[in-house]
């Protein structure tokens, strides 16, 4: 009987615990959204490629991944999530996005031991050619130049204990505006925390950590000529601006576990909430469910909340998707993936199918 009373008070008092931190974090990020709402700094960071959703599985959930990345595309949202890998995965990605621009990545992980994980990754995002314009000559000069921002990095998650997990991502950033171009360092850091309160999890990173882009060469200021009438224009210095760094704290848990509910035969279900915090705009939140079967079929859906100026996105709103695993010969995974976001007036400019913002997966796992 003391056993039991022992047992019962150990449990409460570590239950107790883990919803007293979570509430913390919740409150501390609240507070802070509320002290940022007054101002925004939009228009204030560069290289807006690296603020792009890249996990699909996220998009589908609302991009609330950060407490309940388990996968290969982990290495996109909270670094540490790589330690749940089975041994080793691939994932290849391509993101539509308005104006003909290209966007895909990829990343590679392998679990060196049951505590540690490495991995490689790359994102690619290019314009195309698009015509020089100035202004003695809007309708074009005749020449063509084109823009890119790409990432390469190495990703390391260990895990401390059989509770928490730390991972970290080191990149090389390079960007590119026709002649004008940019290379430098930028870092990821995450964690993820499986607490005692049944199957909640807790996760925090920090995404686009770094020092100021500064992009080499000179510019010249058209807008200098027009006001004093020069005959050509000065050149001028370009002046840094922070990287997007996002802050973002999460929850998730197993639906049913969380709920008290008995699981249907064959269903399982996860739930995430996600709350992020821009450098450059207003804070969001963020809700997401899938629903799977069997292990093999998934469907997911997300909210992105608003309310008035206070917190949240200007054009996106729901998101939905849904994967397959498929297992093949050689004890590997095959998965797929895809997701749509709904991106208000900006999809509705698209003139083709492919031209909206859809996102597309495969990857292995074995």
């Amino acid at each position: 009987m003391k056993n039991n009373n022992i047992n019962y008070h150990f449990r409460y008092t570590t239950v107790h615990k883990t919803l007293s931190i979570v509430v913390l974090l919740m409150l501390l990020l609240t507070v802070c959204s509320v002290q940022a709402s007054e101002v925004q700094k939009v228009g204030t960071t560069s290289m807006q490629s690296l603020k792009v959703a890249t996990s699909v599985r996220a998009i589908g959930m609302g991009e609330t991944y950060c407490a309940l990345a388990d996968d290969i595309q982990s290495v996109f949202w909270n670094p540490a999530g790589l330690i749940y890998i089975k041994d080793a995965a691939v994932v290849l990605s391509q993101i539509n996005m308005p104006a003909d621009i290209q966007y895909n990545n990829i990343a590679i992980a392998k679990k060196v031991n049951d505590n540690q994980v490495f991995g490689v990754h790359l994102l690619a995002m290019t314009t195309g050619d698009m015509p020089v314009r100035t202004i003695f000559r809007p309708e074009g000069t005749g020449e063509n130049f084109m823009c890119y921002d790409i990432v390469a990095g190495v990703s390391w998650a260990q895990r401390i204990t059989d509770r928490f997990a730390f991972g970290l991502n080191g990149r090389i950033v390079t960007s590119s505006m026709a002649d004008v171009k940019y290379t430098g360092m930028l870092a990821d850091i995450g964690t993820m925390y499986q607490t005692a309160l049944r199957s909640l999890k807790i996760g925090m990173s920090v995404q686009n950590f770094g020092p100021d882009i500064d992009y080499e060469d000179t510019y010249p200021d058209y807008r200098d000529q027009g006001r004093r009438a020069r005959p050509s224009p000065n050149e001028d210095d370009y002046t840094g601006s922070p990287p997007p760094t996002i802050y973002r704290l999460g929850l998730s848990a197993n639906f049913f576990d969380l709920a008290g509910i008995t699981r249907p035969e064959g269903f399982d279900a996860l739930m995430a909430f996600e709350m992020s915090h821009p450098n450059d705009n207003r804070e969001r939140i963020n809700f997401g469910m899938e629903l799977n079967y069997l292990n093999t079929l998934f469907l997911r859906g997300g909210y992105k909340f608003r309310y008035k100026n206070l917190f949240g996105y200007d054009e996106e709103r729901w998101t939905a998707g849904m994967g397959m695993k498929i297992p093949i010969p050689g004890e590997v995974d095959f998965a797929f993936d895809y997701a749509y976001m709904d991106f208000g007036r900006i999809a509705e400019a698209a003139d083709s199918f492919m031209g909206n913002p859809h996102r597309f997966s495969i990857g292995l796992t074995f």
